[in-house]
C-alpha cells in the first residue's frame, strides 16, 4: 500500500508538471497582436555636432538584388552598401551609403522585429529594430536596438530600452504618450533608447511621418505602416519570417577602418540570443 502510494504521488506530480507545461504553452500560442505596445519613436537632430540621423529602422532583406560588396552573394552583408541615408520608404533609388551609385529600389519602410515572451509574473513585448550602421564613436554595420514592455494583467508596468549596449528600466508612466503608445527619444548614430522625446524624425506608432526639425530627402507627410516581423504563427498582423535564414551579420566594413577586412567581428541575430527567448525578470 505504501509503495502504491509512492509511485501515485509520482505520478500525480508528472501529470501536474505535465499540465503546467501544457498551460503555459497554451498561454503562449494565445492570439498576441504586437501593434498593441508599438511605440511612437523620434530622433534627435542638432545639438553639439550639428547634424541629423541618417537611417531609421528597415528590414533586414530591403534589397535581394545587388551584391554591393562583390562577395558573389546577396545577403544583409550588402546593406551597408546598397542603403540610401534621410529617406524612408518604398522603391528607394540613389546613392548607396558608401558612395555607389544605381542602389535600389529598396524597401527602406519602418519594420521592426516582435517577439513575445513570458516570465513568472509578466507578459513580455519585446521589439527589434535594426538599422543599417552605427555611424557614433563605435562605427560599425548591423545595430540592433530593442524595447521590451513587461505587462502585468494586461497594465504595462516596466519598460527596459537597450542603451550603449546595456539594459535600461524605467517605469512606463515615466514616458510621454502618443494615444496609449509610448514615445521613446533615439539618440544619433547610435540609437540609444531614452524616456525624453527628440526634435528630429519622428515615426508614430501608426506609421505616420513628420520630419520635424531632422534631415528627410523622402517619407515627410506619408503614412507608412509598421512592417512587423515575427517567428510566431500566433502573432497577429506580422510578417513571419524563418529565424534560421539568417543567425549572424557582421560587424566590418570597409567603409569603417576597423580591420580592413568586410567580414570580421560577428555577432549574434537577435533570434539567437538569449534576450530574445528570456528577456531579465523585473519585479517592478
Amino acid at each position: 500500500m505504501k509503495l502504491f502510494n509512492k509511485k501515485f504521488i509520482v505520478i500525480n506530480s508528472v501529470c501536474l508538471l505535465l499540465s503546467l507545461n501544457l498551460s503555459a504553452q497554451e498561454r503562449r500560442n494565445e492570439t498576441v497582436d504586437p501593434l498593441k505596445y508599438l511605440p511612437t519613436i523620434t530622433y534627435q537632430e542638432g545639438g553639439f555636432l550639428k547634424t541629423s540621423e541618417k537611417n531609421f529602422p528597415i528590414p533586414i532583406d530591403f534589397n535581394t538584388e545587388q551584391d554591393a560588396n562583390g562577395d558573389d552573394k546577396t545577403d544583409a552583408e550588402d546593406n551597408m552598401e546598397n542603403m540610401v541615408l534621410y529617406v524612408i520608404g518604398t522603391k528607394i533609388e540613389g546613392v548607396g551609403r558608401t558612395g555607389l551609385d544605381n542602389r535600389g529600389p529598396n524597401n527602406q519602410v519602418p519594420a521592426v522585429y516582435f517577439n513575445y515572451a513570458e516570465t513568472y509574473s509578466h507578459n513580455v513585448y519585446q521589439y527589434w529594430y535594426y538599422y543599417g550602421e552605427n555611424s557614433h564613436l563605435e562605427n560599425h554595420e548591423h545595430d540592433w536596438e530593442s524595447v521590451f514592455i513587461f505587462e502585468r494583467d494586461t497594465v504595462p508596468v516596466v519598460v527596459q530600452v537597450t542603451s550603449f549596449g546595456k539594459l535600461v528600466n524605467y517605469e512606463w508612466k515615466n514616458f510621454q504618450q502618443d494615444e496609449g503608445h509610448l514615445v521613446l527619444g533615439v539618440r544619433r548614430g547610435d540609437h540609444s533608447f531614452t524616456n525624453k522625446p527628440k526634435n528630429g524624425v519622428v515615426i508614430r506608432f501608426n506609421g505616420e511621418i513628420h520630419a520635424q526639425e531632422g534631415v528627410l530627402h523622402e517619407g515627410h507627410g506619408k503614412t507608412i505602416p509598421w512592417s512587423v516581423y515575427s517567428s510566431k504563427d500566433f502573432v497577429q498582423n506580422a510578417i513571419l519570417f524563418d529565424e534560421k535564414k539568417t543567425t549572424k551579420f557582421y560587424y566590418g566594413d570597409v567603409a569603417y577602418p576597423r580591420s580592413g577586412a568586410e567580414m570580421d567581428m560577428a555577432h549574434k541575430a537577435p533570434w539567437r540570443r538569449r534576450r530574445w527567448r528570456r528577456p531579465r525578470k523585473n519585479d517592478q
